[in-house]
């Protein structure tokens, strides 16, 4: 029962992969300057709730802010 759960947790984790490949894709296709990192991480943060959504923004904005100086 275990392994079928994670088998179950891999596919779907594949499928989110995909689709989230695809819609970086898109997004460049039609922005081709843009950066591909940061529209993907947009794109995860979209389909998260509105706290997680801005606790991750401010992480991530801290983290670029360390690495630039």
């Amino acid at each position: 029962m275990k392994q079928r759960a994670q088998i179950n947790n891999a596919a779907q984790a594949q499928r989110w992969a995909r689709r989230l490949t695809m819609g970086v894709g898109k997004v460049l296709a039609a922005h081709p300057h843009a950066d591909p990192d940061n529209v993907r991480h947009t794109l995860i943060l979209l389909e998260q709730p509105p706290l997680e959504r801005l606790q991750r923004s401010l992480i991530r904005g801290r983290a670029t802010a360390i690495f630039r100086k």
